[in-house]
């Protein structure tokens, strides 16, 4: 597995997925947005894609939180997936709903983990699953429930994005890991794999690495425990032929672990290495797969679920750029 996905890597494909399709907008895009959180004690900052024109009436815009890899922010989709370009194609086509796709700065090496030691990122997980999800369905006329909320990201993010659904199944329907860097626990006595977590994690699980503390927040022992569930997440999963064998196994090790226990889950194993060309083709299908599955509308008692929110309100502004 690669060390991490770092800016320089990603950047130098910039050219290479930059130019793919130049559509004409259909979406308005927002950058440098923040967004309140006590959890943090700071804001969360985020970029966002939403339709230009409201909602039909009596429906809401279903929503995607779009995380990004490891050393990137909340631009990355946008200036280097060209994401914006996808969404427009693809709601103009009819094979994608009209929707609102949320991308937050979860830390460059956070994991999307909650970490409150002194020099940690904080409450990410808590923060982007409860804060910012509270604070995009009070400002826009989202469908504030299950059905309406899905997660993806990619390689860091494809770790987030499973950690998410799998922790908070009664907020959203689906996840989508992109060369997620997803592994199996480790045996606290396996020293090879303790000496590698060091170097790799950047002390997202302690410094030096606390291998307990990993196998906390590991996504493989939640799938076991969770296999009861009524309603489960649907998972779309997908790496490079030529991504890191790290990122091939744990991405099928995480498709088979799943199957096994009940859950909707797709592998797609295609052409592509680690880098932003791969990501932003993967994507579309991606997206195919998520349309039918995410809802304008919400239940009256599904509405609220897991969160403790009001109705959601009409749209009543964003924070600035």
């Amino acid at each position: 597995m690669p060390h991490r996905m770092t800016a320089v890597l990603c950047r130098a494909f910039l050219c290479g997925a930059g130019m793919i399709g130049a559509a004409q907008a259909q979406g308005i895009v927002k950058r440098h947005l923040m967004a309140p959180s006590p959890s943090l004690g700071r804001p969360i900052p985020y970029s966002l894609y939403k339709p230009a024109t409201e909602p039909k009436a009596g429906t809401r815009w279903p929503v995607l939180y779009l995380l990004h890899g490891g050393g990137g922010g909340d631009l990355d989709w946008l200036d280097y997936g060209k994401i914006a370009h996808t969404l427009d194609d693809e709601i103009a086509a009819g094979k994608l709903p009209p929707l609102v796709v949320v991308m937050p700065d979860g830390g460059g090496e956070s994991w999307f983990v909650d970490n409150t030691d002194p020099d940690g990122a904080g409450r990410v997980e808590t923060a982007l699953t409860t804060d910012l999800v509270e604070a995009i369905d009070t400002t826009l006329p989202t469908a504030a429930c299950r059905g309406g909320r899905a997660v993806g990201g990619l390689s860091m993010g494809g770790y987030g994005a499973a950690l998410f659904a799998l922790d908070h199944p009664d907020r959203f329907v689906a996840a989508i890991s992109l060369s997620g860097a997803i592994a199996q626990p480790i045996d606290p006595n396996d020293a090879v794999r303790i000496k590698k977590g060091d170097e790799y994690y950047d002390g997202a699980f302690g410094k030096p690495f606390d291998v307990h503390r990993y196998n906390a927040d590991n996504v493989f022992p939640r799938i076991t425990k969770d296999a009861g569930l009524a309603e489960k997440p649907s998972f779309w999963i997908t790496a490079g032929d030529r991504d890191g064998l790290g990122i091939i196994t744990g991405s099928a090790d995480l498709h088979v672990a799943l199957r096994r226990a009940g859950y909707k889950t797709t592998l797609r194993i295609g052409a592509g290495q680690h880098d932003w060309i791969n990501w932003s083709q993967s994507i579309v299908p991606a997206l195919d797969w998520l349309a039918p599955q995410l809802r304008d509308t919400c239940p009256p008692l599904q509405s609220t679920a897991g969160l403790g929110l009001a109705e959601p309100e009409p749209e009543r502004g964003e924070a600035q750029e």
